[in-house]
């Protein structure tokens, strides 16, 4: 079988509170452990790991609304790094499915059932830090996000604690996103003009949006003395104040991805990561093993850029 379906990476992080505490008493993670396992020697192997497993427990685990579930097929941990990597069978549920033959027949599935994908994720709580990170593998918009948003709630719960903040949000590295931007070109520019002039002798005008499209122009190309060139060849007086962003298009191995960025402000850019052919198998299922030295590559990556700081 040939690997036609791209499997993506997707990074994320998550802080830890108590419950019914503001969002900027952060816990950090070694105190969550101490506190959360006080009479359990090995707090990651025997407390944490243990609780993610026994929402399992040879059963199908589902996301509270009842939209993703899925059991587990595999597990490892390494207590020095405190990683818990997860090989998940599961997908989306409480949807009426098919399954349907090349004949065109097709067989009802129950809403309480899943057609089940192999998805791979890596739980890392690092010591003396205040942030939790998770690594989930999904297939190009499938993912099983939902579902690890409730695991990580469901044992944070059961030690009266929570995810503070918005929750498991998404993330990269710098190396990402420069990659990205390297390799991408600027299909579009919208230029937002502010409804009073720079010269107060002017008169009002409201806002308004100029597009320039079908371009090709890098990221590092792109500054506001080009966008006044532009607005000055398009007729447009360049003395108004304006913001303009730009919508990146990159293409990897028959990859596409947009992304649109503000002015110069790429800390919101999340890229989506490739996974390695080499580490996809002949039913384009994610591999174990492989999966988990390219997921311990983001995390040397992660640490390098934190010293780095």
């Amino acid at each position: 079988m040939s690997k036609n379906h791209r499997l993506l990476l997707g990074m994320y992080t998550f802080q830890i509170k108590k419950r019914s505490t503001s969002n900027k008493d952060l816990i950090e993670i070694n105190d969550f452990l101490s506190k959360a396992y006080l009479d359990i020697d090995y707090k990651f192997k025997e407390g944490f790991v243990q609780d993610v497993i026994n929402l399992f427990d040879k059963k199908l685990f589902t996301s509270k609304n009842n939209t993703h579930g899925g059991i587990l097929d595999d597990i490892a941990f390494h207590q020095g790094d405190r990683t818990l990597d997860l090989m998940i069978n599961g997908g989306v549920k409480g949807l009426k499915q098919y399954l349907i033959n090349e004949e065109g027949s097709k067989k009802e599935i129950a809403d309480t059932e899943i057609v089940g994908l192999k998805f791979f994720a890596r739980i890392w709580i690092p010591a003396n830090s205040y942030t939790g990170y998770v690594f989930i593998q999904k297939y190009n918009n499938s993912s099983l996000k939902p579902l690890f948003d409730e695991v990580i709630s469901n044992v944070l719960d059961q030690h009266r604690y929570t995810i503070a903040g918005k929750g498991i949000v998404p993330t990269t590295t710098k190396k990402r996103q420069e990659n990205f931007l390297k390799e991408s070109d600027a299909k579009e520019i919208k230029i937002l003009l502010n409804g009073s002039p720079s010269d107060t002798s002017l008169p009002e005008a409201g806002d308004v949006i100029i597009s320039f499209k079908k371009l090709s122009i890098k990221k590092r190309d792109i500054t506001r003395s080009l966008i006044k060139q532009m607005m000055k060849s398009s007729g447009i007086a360049t003395n108004r104040d304006f913001k303009y962003k730009a919508v990146y298009e990159s293409d990897v191995a028959g990859y596409k991805e947009e992304k649109t960025v503000k002015e110069n402000q790429t800390f919101n850019l999340v890229p989506n990561t490739l996974v390695p052919l080499d580490c996809i198998d002949e039913n384009n299922h994610p591999i174990f093993e492989k999966m988990q030295s390219f997921v311990r590559m983001e995390m040397d990556q992660i640490l390098k850029e934190a010293k780095a700081n």
